[in-house]
């Protein structure tokens, strides 16, 4: 089906656009001849069936599409169409004419007189028409392979993740294995249930906040069975963001960077501030960790920081944003991107 037609508003606009052009055109070519009600009562259906002809050639471009090679056969299909546009169009207002000539006398007359201007107009209308729905069917597959390119990036970036999880998570149990086997062994436990729920939730596209960060929360236990007491959270969260949808595993990469790069640094620990607010039609959410100037230098904005990045310019464009604050003794990460809700 023709776009235009797919939504009752959008075809109420087009008829009325035309209808409104057969009203101008049947009151001008009436002026001095005959009474401007009979051109407007003519011109109106006339103007009507030009409006859907003009439709058809959505699917004559999508059958005929533009290519060097076959530009003759493309050009001669469009001008059968168009010498067959034509011919309806004016068979119908020759008709209508003829019927409404015992109302208003003349009225066949003045078509007949009209008849060389009416073929040009409704020829050049129609080939523009060709023209328009051309370059509707080229924005239509720009946009399509857009956003199959977007697809496929965020497919790309969320296979990352699980690998970057999983080598982190096994350095964790790693050095736990021979300083105290018993929390190695929970942090075992911990990151199966966390993979686990990373993999259900890494098949979805989107999910809603509040499991988003149920597993970061899950991702943090097991952190918290390797630093103890030198892992402290502090939580500020909106209940109003529970229901937003966001990117699937998009959170916990901005929490393993603040653990990685600020409290595994530090020898007495830290907090970690996790904070997330909506405003109206946006949601913000926030990581904020202590880190050690002196410690070694390590590379930032990693793998982590740079997929989160990705995916929400791939996701969201300008209205995704990643903001990164770093003072003295504190780093922040700012994700700022639409609140939909599920």
């Amino acid at each position: 089906m023709h776009p235009l037609l797919q939504r009752w508003r959008r075809s109420l606009i087009y008829i009325a656009a035309w209808l409104e052009l057969g009203a101008i055109l049947g009151y001008v070519a009436a002026s001095g001849r005959i009474a401007h009600l009979a051109g407007i009562t003519l011109a109106l259906p006339v103007a009507f069936l030009l409006g859907f002809v003009c439709l058809t050639p959505y699917y004559v471009c999508r059958a005929v599409p533009l290519r060097p090679a076959s530009w003759r056969k493309t050009m001669q299909n469009h001008l059968l169409a168009t010498v067959l546009a034509s011919s309806v169009v004016l068979l119908g207002g020759r008709l209508m004419a003829s019927a409404l000539a015992s109302y208003w006398p003349g009225l066949d007359g003045l078509f007949l007189t009209a008849t060389p201007i009416l073929t040009a107009f409704v020829t050049l209308t129609y080939l523009l028409s060709i023209a328009l729905h051309y370059a509707f069917h080229e924005i239509e597959s720009s946009r399509r392979a857009e956003l199959l390119a977007r697809e496929a990036q965020l497919r790309a970036l969320k296979a990352q993740i699980n690998p970057h999880f999983l080598f982190n998570s096994l350095n964790s149990i790693s050095a736990l294995t021979s300083l105290d086997p018993a929390r190695a062994r929970q942090m075992c436990v911990g990151l199966a249930d966390f993979l686990r729920a990373s993999l259900r939730l890494g098949e979805r596209d989107t999910v809603p906040f509040s499991e988003e960060l149920a597993l970061t929360n899950m991702y943090l236990d097991v952190e918290q069975a390797r630093f103890g007491k030198r892992l402290r959270l502090v939580r500020d969260i909106d209940p109003a963001c529970n229901t937003c949808e966001v990117p699937a595993l998009l959170i916990q990469p901005l929490v393993e960077n603040a653990v990685k790069h600020g409290i595994a640094m530090m020898a007495e620990g830290g907090e970690i501030l996790l904070t997330g607010h909506r405003d109206h039609d946006q949601l913000r959410f926030t990581v904020g960790n202590p880190f050690d100037p002196e410690a070694p230098v390590q590379t930032r904005n990693g793998i982590g920081l740079r997929n989160v990045r990705a995916r929400l310019e791939a996701r969201y464009g300008s209205a995704g944003r990643m903001q990164i604050d770093a003072t003295e003794h504190n780093y922040l990460v700012t994700l700022t991107f639409p609140a939909h809700t599920s």
